[in-house]
């Protein structure tokens, strides 16, 4: 009986070896790329193991020195283009951040309305327009308020929208989104784009590319039509040497200077005295 336990054991053993040293049951072997080190040692190898008797073809083993060489070029190439892509993004990172400050136009028809405070919204038109209809939208796109302007020229166009609704209440602060019809004196249709305003405030350096911080939002360069200028705090600039307009203030125990070649005069005479300039 024991005899016949130890035998069925040895059984349950050997078939679950069996099991995990089947070719089924190994790991998939990994395919190795062959780089210009496998490829030049195949070339020596086919040398060395060549038959004397018939030995390698010389147009055969130029061509391949040929192959290698074009490998290798090409392996340079593209470690020279990989140098260049990098030092192309460094630059485009150093770029942005001159738009630090400076006010852009984006793409897009979203803005955000404070709580006490009226949009402004910015709209590109291909041509003159004649008149033209702003609706404004709000979160669930309906409508909150439609307003006529006109006539207007081409180019970039700022409108003031009140903060009302078409029922005269206050709207909401928070996010909205406006959109364009516009029509020319024989009532064509006019293009109207709708643009974003912001002032960039950073320059984030995070994945492949730097990306602007507008409005608290991450924005890609090309969705920036055009750059204003920068922003200023209103104060005319200081000269290193400019200074206050008006006499200079009197210092007790100072003699004022005088300027050169001028005399000072004593109290009581009329005439030169001794030169007194500092």
């Amino acid at each position: 009986m024991i005899v016949k336990n130890q035998q069925n054991e040895i059984a349950t053993i050997r078939k679950e070896s069996e099991k995990r040293l089947s070719p089924s049951a190994l790991p998939p072997p990994q395919k190795k790329k062959l780089g210009m080190e496998d490829y030049m040692n195949i070339m020596i190898r086919q040398l060395q193991y060549q038959d004397p008797f018939h030995p390698m073809d010389n147009r055969k083993f130029a061509s391949q020195l040929a192959q290698f060489s074009q490998l290798d070029q090409l392996v340079h190439m593209n470690k020279k283009m990989e140098g260049m892509a990098n030092q192309g993004r460094e630059t485009d990172a150093l770029q942005m951040v001159g738009f630090l400050g400076r006010e852009v136009f984006l793409k897009g028809n979203r803005f955000i309305k404070g709580e006490h405070q009226e949009a402004t919204l910015v709209f590109h038109l291909d041509r003159p327009a004649h008149n033209a209809t702003v609706y404004v939208y709000g979160a669930k796109h309906q409508l909150v308020r439609s307003f006529k302007v006109g006539p207007m020229d081409a180019g970039d166009q700022h409108v003031a929208w009140d903060g009302l609704s078409n029922k005269g209440s206050k709207a909401p602060a928070g996010g909205y989104e406006f959109e364009v019809v516009a029509r020319d004196a024989k009532n064509r249709p006019v293009p109207a784009s709708p643009l974003r305003t912001g002032v960039v405030t950073g320059v984030v350096f995070s994945g492949t590319k730097p990306l602007l911080e507008v409005n608290g939002e991450r924005v890609d360069l090309g969705q920036i039509t055009h750059v204003g200028m920068a922003k200023s705090t209103g104060l005319p600039p200081l000269s290193p040497r400019q200074t206050p307009p008006g006499p200079a203030p009197k210092i007790p125990g100072m003699t004022p200077r005088v300027a050169p070649g001028a005399y000072a005069k004593a109290p009581g005479k009329t005439g030169p005295t001794i030169n007194h300039t500092l």
